[in-house]
């Protein structure tokens, strides 16, 4: 988490640091029930393409259903299942749990491709765990682009269609 709070303080993001239980999958919802979170809060799936071996972080907003077949077709992959505990320790060096597109701070030599939803960019502030499930981070989309900049990181947008 202090890496990815060093990083926003070196890009001048503004943020805010929401800490709260550790939030594992949706399932969890129940354990922040209480807390505002001041942006739209978003999840966030880690993705491998089974033909190319290629590894995806697709981040959406929460409350958006994730298609794989649509999401497949959307970055004209292959068909996708979810990657497993070792293979995202060595792609992003994180927990189950704590998945987010702010793991490249983390990873800066992944091969990861970061898939965002279009509609994450038209929040005026979104959520994501700091690399640590026990806390999330607020702070304008518009900076998502300007971390993956820094790190030189295959990105890009896609209509994830409900």
């Amino acid at each position: 988490m202090e890496q990815v709070l060093d990083v926003f303080k070196l890009l001048n993001i503004d943020y805010n640091l929401i800490r709260h239980p550790a939030i594992f999958c949706r399932a969890d919802e129940y354990k922040v029930k209480d807390i505002k979170f001041d942006g739209e809060v978003c999840k966030n799936l880690f993705l491998k393409d089974k033909k190319t071996n290629q590894f995806y972080l697709v981040s959406l907003p929460a409350n958006k259903r994730a298609d794989l077949k649509k999401i497949s077709d959307g970055i004209k992959s292959h068909r996708l299942s979810f990657g497993n505990e070792k293979e995202l320790w060595e792609k992003l060096h994180i927990k189950p749990g704590s998945v987010s597109v702010l793991n490249v701070i983390g990873a800066p030599d992944t091969d990861v491709t970061f898939v965002l939803d279009k509609n994450i960019m038209s929040y005026e502030r979104v959520s994501f765990h700091p690399n640590d499930n026990t806390a999330s981070v607020t702070f304008n989309p518009e900076n998502i682009i300007k971390i993956m900049e820094k790190y030189n990181k295959n990105y890009m947008f896609l209509e994830v269609e409900e």
